[in-house]
C-alpha cells in the first residue's frame, strides 16, 4: 500500500465527515485511512462506522490511552502504507498536496520526509484566503538543518499535518513521546530534523483549523509557556543530547532554553514554600548535568524574590554568557 492516513480523534463528530471528503478529495491512487479514536464522548464512533459501512479504505482503531501522541501511535503501528500521513480531524488539506509531496518521495530516494507550509484560520479553507507566496519549489538541506532551525525558533515550526514521512522513519527515530502531554509534534519535528533528510516543498499543504474549544488553546490560556515547554526539553531533548553527539549550536539552544525555563517557572510560581519545592524538582530532573554556579545563585534568589525585572537580567544577560563559557 501506497500511502496511510492517521487521524486521531476525540470528540470530532463535527468533523469527521469533512476530514473524510478532504483526504478523498486529494485523488489519491492507493492508500487507507486510519481514524483513532480516543475516548470519545459524541458519537464520532457511530459517524466513523458509517464511513466504513461505505468506503472499505476507512477502518476504525480504539486507543484508550488518552492523549494525541498514545492515538497517533497506535495509527503507526496499525499503519500498512510505505509512507504516512498524520492528519488533525478539524484541519484541512489543500488540493493536490498530498500528492506533490508523495512525487517528492517518489522522485528523491534519499529524502526521508518532506514538510510544506501551513495556514493558520478560524474559518475553512472556502473561507481562508490563501497567502500568494508560494514558489512550489523544493528545498533541500542536510541534516541537521532543519532540526536546529525549529529548535532556535517555535515560529518556524509546522504541525504534523505539513508532513509527509517515509514508514522507515518511525523505525529510525522512534514514534511520538508519550510522556509528553504537549508539544509532543514539536519534540518529534525537532528530533527528526536532527536526524533525517529532509525536504521543504514550499506549498501550503493544509490549514490549521483554531477554535477556542480545542485542546491545545484550552492548555495554551492554562499554562504559561515555560511550563509547557518544560517537559518536551527534559524528556525529549536532553536524551537526546546525553544519547549522542550533537552540534555545538544544539547544545547551545538545549542548556539556554533550560536556564531559561528554571528562571521563568520559579518566577511564576507564587508562595515561597511552592517555588522551593519546584527549584529541587527542576534540579533532579536535569540531574545529568551541570549547573553552572551562577545559574545556581539566581535561582535561588527567585525562590526567594520572584522579580520579573531580575529575571530579565538574568534571561537578556546572565543565561547567554553563561552558557558561552559552559560551552567554551
Amino acid at each position: 500500500m501506497k500511502l496511510s492516513v492517521i487521524i486521531p480523534v476525540y470528540n470530532g463528530a463535527d468533523f469527521i465527515e469533512k476530514s473524510y471528503n478532504s483526504i478523498i478529495n486529494q485523488q489519491l491512487a492507493d492508500f487507507e485511512i486510519l481514524y483513532v479514536d480516543n475516548n470519545s464522548k459524541d458519537d464520532s464512533v457511530e459517524k466513523i462506522e458509517s464511513l466504513i459501512q461505505t468506503d472499505a479504505r476507512v477502518k476504525l482503531l480504539i486507543q484508550t490511552k488518552q492523549g494525541a501522541a498514545p492515538a497517533r501511535n497506535k495509527g503507526i503501528e496499525k499503519a500498512q502504507g510505505d509512507y504516512m500521513y498524520v492528519f488533525d480531524v478539524d484541519d484541512e488539506i489543500y488540493p493536490g498536496a498530498l500528492n506533490k509531496m508523495i512525487a517528492v518521495l517518489d522522485t528523491h530516494e534519499q529524502i526521508e520526509a518532506v514538510f510544506g507550509k501551513m495556514v493558520k484560520s478560524n474559518k475553512g479553507i472556502s473561507e481562508t484566503e490563501k497567502p500568494m507566496d508560494e514558489t512550489h519549489e523544493v528545498l533541500f538541506k542536510e541534516k541537521p538543518y532543519w532540526g536546529l532551525y525549529w529548535f532556535s525558533s517555535l515560529r518556524h515550526v509546522v504541525g504534523p499535518p505539513a508532513f509527509l514521512y517515509r514508514r522507515t522513519v518511525f523505525d529510525k527515530i522512534g514514534v511520538y513521546n508519550e510522556e509528553i502531554k504537549n508539544n509532543e509534534d514539536t519534540a518529534l519535528d525537532i528530533k527528526l530534523g536532527m536526524t533525517c533528510n529532509l525536504a521543504c516543498l514550499d506549498s501550503y499543504v493544509y490549514l490549521y483549523f483554531k477554535h477556542s474549544e480545542s485542546t491545545i488553546e484550552q492548555t495554551k490560556r492554562k499554562i504559561p509557556r515555560a511550563f509547557m515547554v518544560w517537559p518536551r526539553l527534559v524528556k525529549e531533548h536532553l536524551p537526546f543530547y546525553l544519547s549522542q553527539e550533537t552540534p555545538k549550536r544544539f547544545q547551545e539552544l538545549l542548556f539556554s532554553q533550560l536556564f531559561q525555563s528554571m528562571g521563568r517557572q520559579l518566577v511564576f510560581t507564587k508562595g515561597y514554600g511552592a517555588r522551593k519545592r519546584l527549584k529541587s524538582k527542576l534540579y533532579q530532573e536535569v540531574h545529568a548535568i551541570r549547573i553552572p554556579f551562577v545559574i545556581r545563585f539566581f535561582l535561588s534568589i527567585f525562590v526567594i524574590l520572584p522579580l520579573e525585572s531580575l529575571r530579565k537580567v538574568y534571561g537578556y544577560y546572565i543565561v547567554p554568557f553563561t552558557v558561552k563559557q559552559l560551552l567554551k
